[in-house]
């Protein structure tokens, strides 16, 4: 088995991606978000013996904007495990491998491969040298009549969407950059809720999410489902959809959401909306497989997903920080110097010359040239 690296697919990649069932982190039209000034889509396919694909994958490779270190930053993500046909776990785990392999001999700072829509568990991933993270996965059969699927529900959400349905709450889709600005909000107060006074949001700004409502609808990748309250949105969810496959996204709801059952009412729509655009499952996305247990801080959103009664599926994510904790360090250096000769003063600017020495020693005493950041500099700015 031999794995080819393109940063363009191959010509046959819609077929092999219907063949392996593959998901929406496989498509060309998802990769094709990432090509910016700071990231690229890598696009693997893996042949046999007789030349023939037995399994596709698409990493992002990113790295630092910031002048002359950026490429000593750069770092592979896989959203999804490669695609093959059937469940053959040791032939993914092997492509893992792989790809562990091409990162190494790439000189890529780190690695994450997630374990979105994948629908099975992976063991030993920690042989191969990433930390992992297991999670669960919740995923509606859509395909079965409409009354089982309000059977399969919990009593709680059954009365929840009763209630809501009550509170005047209207249902809408919407595929605007307004609307995703208002997803942004209702995340964000999510969010805050969750984690509590004082805590901290790492949240895309809004640029981010004007750029997402383009991708996702413009290239008919997804569409986002609001529910709206005297004309104003109190909860809302972007739900990817692609080849017969709905995935949750982002989601979110404000105070007024919460009071009126919102959330269960909104999710419920969106079941029947799926249904009639014939999608036939819809991943609920997931949580920390440790959101199972009731002292959790997440165990209120997995009961939320679990009260749907879909099918629970346990998976695996990875990473490696540093595959090469010399570079990380160097890049981290190389960082702290050019803030410190941002500024004016002398004082930073010597601080700034002898953390420069002392990068430029450390690279003799590993048998480097001094010159490579230079070098990896030139290729900042998304120059390939």
């Amino acid at each position: 088995m031999r794995v080819i690296v393109s940063e363009f697919a191959d010509a046959s990649w819609a077929e092999w991606l219907e063949r392996f069932n593959g998901n929406i982190y496989h498509s060309i039209e998802w990769a094709d978000m990432f090509r910016t000034s700071h990231s690229r889509p890598l696009f693997f396919h893996w042949l046999n013996d007789n030349d023939k694909c037995i399994g596709l994958a698409v990493g992002i490779e990113s790295w630092s904007p910031m002048r002359y270190i950026g490429r000593l930053s750069k770092r592979l993500n896989l959203e999804t495990y490669p695609a093959v046909r059937g469940s053959a776990i040791d032939l993914v785990r092997s492509m893992i491998g792989s790809i562990m392999q091409f990162a190494k001999e790439e000189d890529y700072r780190g690695l994450t491969i997630q374990s979105y829509f994948v629908n099975v568990m992976l063991q030993g991933l920690e042989r191969l040298g990433f930390t992992t993270k297991p999670r669960i996965e919740f995923i509606v059969d859509l395909s079965r009549p409409h009354e089982e699927l309000w059977t399969d529900l919990s009593e709680h959400h059954r009365r929840k969407i009763k209630k809501a349905s009550k509170h005047g709450l209207l249902f809408e889709e919407a595929s605007s950059i307004d609307a995703m600005l208002q997803l942004r909000m209702l995340q964000l107060f999510s969010l805050n809720r969750r984690i509590g006074p004082g805590g901290h949001i790492d949240m895309p700004n809004e640029i981010v999410y004007e750029k997402l409502a383009k991708d996702y609808f413009e290239k008919n990748l997804g569409k986002l489902f609001v529910m709206t309250r005297n004309n104003k949105a109190v909860s809302a969810a972007l739900i990817s959809l692609y080849a017969g496959r709905a995935y949750y996204v982002y989601g979110g709801s404000n105070d007024e959401g919460f009071k009126t059952d919102a959330p269960a009412l909104l999710f419920w729509e969106i079941f029947s909306r799926c249904r009639e655009l014939g999608y036939r499952e819809l991943n609920l996305g997931g949580v920390p497989a440790s959101a199972a247990y009731p002292d959790s801080p997440s165990h209120g959103l997995y009961r939320f997903k679990a009260n749907f009664g879909g099918r629970q599926v346990a998976c695996m994510s990875g990473s490696v920080e540093e595959l090469k904790p010399f570079r990380g360090w160097l890049a981290s250096k190389a960082k702290k110097t050019i803030q410190l000769l941002s500024y004016p003063t002398g004082v930073h600017k010597h601080n700034a010359i002898c953390c420069l020495k002392t990068a430029s020693s450390d690279f003799r005493h590993q048998g480097l040239s001094s010159s490579v950041p230079s070098q990896a500099g030139g290729q900042t700015g998304g120059s390939l």
